[in-house]
């Protein structure tokens, strides 16, 4: 059955119509969490091919380093280097020049002023844009989300919150924390699905999670539509609802824990 809902996912065939890489970001970042604990310089070297997608890179580095996991960041962080390495090796150091060339092209034509369409683009940013505001408003917008975002995960990787939690926050507040997100991206919303029914399957489900898990994997579908027709983009608000409802449970499991442990020490 998780074989058939997850083929069924509707982001599956939005990324297939393009042709995009979204399998391959996800399979990257889950495979890097499912390996964190067991074989950390496997989950580094997974983290650090992420290098191609470096918007999804924001806030990995941030988890690593306040939960302690030292072994997966610096094998994240050189095989980034042996990357740039073997490219500079292969195509010398033009090559730098032309990406550095693309990404300002990506910023100002395809982002900022919306050449490819703002209702594709499933962000924070777009969404200002998308109602007349300036850039510098958007980027402030933006700006906001994700170092709330950053302080939220930062907290949430030190707690002892469940590991399936953790990782749909990450996994949440990796899509969140970018301007740049297109549809096909919303791939990065199956493995937080998954950690979250994982962990409802084994711990029982909050109010309103089942409801929740189905919106999440039914926005895809609706995610371009509605906000070419409403400029709503539609994903945004539920992902912020969703990582809200992370963090509230979070904190109840860190409330009772705490509980349990006065009443364990008390005479």
């Amino acid at each position: 059955m998780w074989l058939l809902l997850a083929l069924a996912y509707p982001a599956v065939f939005i990324n297939l119509g393009h042709g995009h890489n979204g399998f391959l970001t996800v399979a990257l970042i889950a495979g890097a969490l499912t390996q964190l604990d067991r074989r950390p310089l496997i989950a580094g070297i997974l983290i650090g091919l992420l290098a191609y997608k470096p918007q999804f890179g924001l806030l990995i580095p941030l988890v690593l380093a306040v939960s302690g996991r030292w072994r997966v960041f610096f094998a994240a962080a050189a095989t980034v280097a042996a990357l740039a390495l073997a490219v500079t090796l292969c195509f010398g150091m033009d090559v730098w020049t032309a990406f550095f060339a693309s990404t300002k092209f990506t910023r100002s034509v395809v982002l900022e002023q919306g050449g490819t369409g703002w209702y594709k683009i499933q962000s924070v940013f777009s969404w200002v844009r998308m109602w007349g505001g300036g850039i510098p408003l958007a980027y402030a917008v933006q700006g906001a989300v994700t170092l709330a975002v950053a302080a939220a995960l930062g907290w949430l990787w030190r707690t002892r919150a469940t590991f399936p939690l953790k990782s749909a926050a990450l996994l949440l507040g990796t899509v969140l924390a970018t301007p740049y997100m297109l549809d096909y991206d919303l791939m990065l919303l199956a493995p937080a699905i998954a950690f979250l029914a994982a962990d409802g399957t084994r711990r029982g489900f909050a109010p309103w999670e089942k409801t929740l898990l189905a919106a999440l994997w039914l926005v895809p579908l609706l995610a371009r539509s509605v906000a070419q027709a409403t400029f709503i983009p539609l994903a945004v608000p539920l992902m912020l609802l969703a990582f809200g409802f992370l963090l509230r449970r979070a904190m109840a499991d860190v409330g009772a824990a705490r509980a349990g442990g006065v009443l364990q020490s008390a005479p």
